[in-house]
């Protein structure tokens, strides 16, 4: 649900307050439930006193003064005493759950025949029925009303309800800390970064998952320690033997046909491509430190380099002030240089990068006017060891891209992913590839 916050701690403080809430109202309706019980008893134990006290004195009075005594008893106090007629009309207790509790508990004390009636004759007040010998009589007394609800503590409870939220906002933020320390660990171990190792001052649970975390986190960095020396042995044991087969090629004798010596050097040339992609690829690139960089000064000097290659590049920009934005410049470099090369190898023509300065991104795009790549193939190629040559259309085209292994799309990809990017590849409305980058602006300075 869309009004239900997503953050733990606004979820617990509006369980908290909910529970409080409940409580509150539950505990003052039982409160005043059970308050009932006691008042309707003294209220019936006081009528009982009052109708005690009555039928005794005009038992012990003469008929004859009877009225005289009644009028004298009914002048002295909140409580009348009205004889009664046979012939009276009698109207049921309003539907008054405290009225009926007290009826009951007079019931109790004076008997089941008792009349328990209000606002008889007009007259507002709590009737009670009674007799002496053949005569029967009315008590009344002001009509017992309910008790008030008790506002005041409504404010009471709103001031526990105030310090519960409070204790609990500390609470929650507490158990928020451990969290969100181990969020920020789990992106720096994302990023190919070892995180410092976790507190273990929390509760019990908290502490045995730090102490697991960073017993994983050792132990990755263990595992990338040994991968780091195992890339560079392989790097340096199979650079090795090639630089010896450079020097032995240059040193053929002159009669050996130039165009076997040229075969021999371009597969050299591919198998150190081919070794520069695995190695980068498994390499990574994020511990490579991040720096401020002119956008506008990046792309043009990379579209001057290109120049000198006679590889014509149109940059398209509206960046109208200088952009800088936070890269890893030999990355960074090494994602634009893959998918320009790719592009010319392709293209017919020239290419295209365009710039764009959206509100939440900045969107960078590389255009050829290539065969384009059929849909199905489009996701294939950003898994290791795909091919542009696989789905290539002419043999030209295959020729071009023997160099490589089918990482570099591979490499952009996890290129973008280092700089919090996304990579989106598609086919031009009219003819050729269209691969944009869309970096977050949050990295902008």
């Amino acid at each position: 649900m869309k009004f239900i916050p997503n953050t733990l701690l606004a979820r617990f403080l509006i369980l908290i307050a909910t529970v409080l809430i409940i409580a509150q109202v539950v505990s003052i309706r039982i409160f005043d439930y059970f308050e009932r019980g006691p008042r309707a008893e003294a209220i019936a134990q006081e009528i009982e006193t009052v109708i005690n006290f009555t039928r005794a004195s005009l038992i012990s009075s003469r008929e004859d003064k009877r009225l005289a005594l009644i009028s004298e008893l009914s002048s002295k106090g909140e409580i009348r005493i009205y004889p009664a007629y046979y012939f009276e009309d009698i109207e049921p207790l309003p539907p008054d759950p405290f009225l009926k509790v007290v009826a009951g508990k007079i019931k109790e004390r004076l008997g089941e025949n008792t009349i328990v009636i209000t606002n008889h004759y007009g007259v507002p007040g709590l009737w009670v029925s009674f007799s002496i010998d053949q005569d029967e009589f009315w008590a009344v007394i002001p009509t017992p009303g309910d008790r008030a609800f008790p506002w005041h503590w409504i404010g009471w409870g709103i001031i526990v309800a105030g310090l519960s939220i409070i204790g609990a906002y500390a609470t929650a933020t507490r158990i928020n800390r451990p969290l969100n320390l181990l969020i920020q660990a789990t992106e720096k171990l994302k990023r190919g970064e070892i995180p410092e190792k976790l507190p273990l001052d929390s509760v019990t649970e908290f502490r045995t998952m730090s102490q697991t975390f960073n017993e994983m986190a050792t132990s990755l960095g263990k595992v990338d320690q040994e991968r780091k020396v195992l890339l560079a042995g392989v790097s340096h044991d199979i650079r090795t033997p090639l630089t010896r087969l450079r020097i032995a090629i240059e040193m053929l004798p002159k009669k050996i046909a130039s165009k076997l010596k040229t075969s021999m050097e371009e597969d050299i040339i591919e198998i150190d491509n081919i070794l520069n992609q695995f190695i980068d690829y498994v390499r990574g690139f994020n511990q490579e430190a991040t720096v401020s960089t002119n956008l506008n000064n990046f792309f043009s000097h990379m579209k001057n380099q290109n120049q000198i290659l006679n590889r014509h590049i149109v940059l398209v920009s509206n960046l109208k002030i200088p952009i800088f934005y936070d890269i890893k410049p030999i990355s960074f470099r090494r994602l634009f240089d893959n998918l320009i090369n790719n592009a010319f190898s392709y293209s017919t023509g020239e290419v295209v990068i365009t710039i764009k300065k959206l509100k939440e991104n900045i969107s960078i795009s590389v255009l050829d006017d290539g065969p384009g790549i059929p849909p199905d193939h489009i996701q294939r190629l950003l898994k290791p060891f795909e091919r542009f040559d696989v789905i290539s259309i002419n043999k030209k085209q295959v020729a071009n891209n023997r160099e490589g292994c089918g990482l570099g799309l591979a490499i952009v990809d996890k290129i973008t992913e280092a700089h919090n990017g996304k990579l989106a590849i598609s086919n031009r409305a009219k003819k050729g590839l269209e691969v944009k980058i869309i970096l977050p602006l949050i990295s902008e300075s």
